[in-house]
């Protein structure tokens, strides 16, 4: 396993050298033996699947079970590209929190649910969460909010008008996978800071 720290996404170069050493159809290395056949077919395929983004491992092994290759073919293949360094569920786990919390504004609960259902394990998900505080939860909430608050007009404060937004608000970081009494609490402080 990788000494902790800062993670990275796929490296370009170690994907490109990949590609390249399962095109020679050999894929061997000075390491490595080649791959059978069916190994090396269903390689290339796992290949073309992280040139669109990183993948888990169960990601890998569900998807080239779908294309019918056998068990002990996915293995041998799943088997090379993580040793070539391309797939590692503590990094994909690690870049999934980070990308999801930025772009989508994903709560820690969400992120941990996201990543089960990409078949990653426990000990990876706790690892790439652990970073997330409840002050930075509740801060992160906060700031959704806000966002959201600025693309609206202030409604003069009309109780009806504050009653529809909240309820909206609340369901917006519901859906980001934040629990409820924290959402009421978060939205309810900002729209009093708001002057609704």
């Amino acid at each position: 396993m990788p000494a902790a720290g800062p993670r990275r996404p796929i490296d370009l170069e170690a994907l490109r050298a990949a590609v390249a050493a399962v095109d020679s159809r050999g894929s061997a290395t000075a390491d490595l033996p080649p791959l059978s056949p069916d190994a090396h077919e269903a390689a290339k395929a796992a290949l073309r699947l992280l040139r669109h983004r990183p993948r888990s491992e169960h990601e890998l092994r569900e998807r080239l079970a779908a294309r019918e290759y056998e068990s002990a073919t996915i293995d041998e293949a799943v088997d090379r590209i993580r040793a070539w360094g391309l797939v590692d569920d503590a990094d994909f786990a690690a870049e999934w929190v980070r990308g999801r919390r930025r772009r989508r504004g994903r709560s820690r609960g969400a992120l941990q649910r996201e990543l089960r259902e990409k078949g990653v394990a426990e000990v990876h998900i706790a690892g790439a969460v652990a970073g997330i505080a409840d002050d930075e939860e509740r801060d992160h909430a906060a700031e959704l909010v806000r966002s959201r608050l600025a693309r609206r007009p202030g409604t003069g404060g009309a109780a009806r008008d504050r009653l529809g937004e909240r309820r909206r608000l609340v369901a917006f970081l519901a859906r980001r996978g934040y629990p409820t009494g924290l959402a009421m609490s978060v939205v309810d402080a900002e729209l009093a800071a708001a002057g609704w």
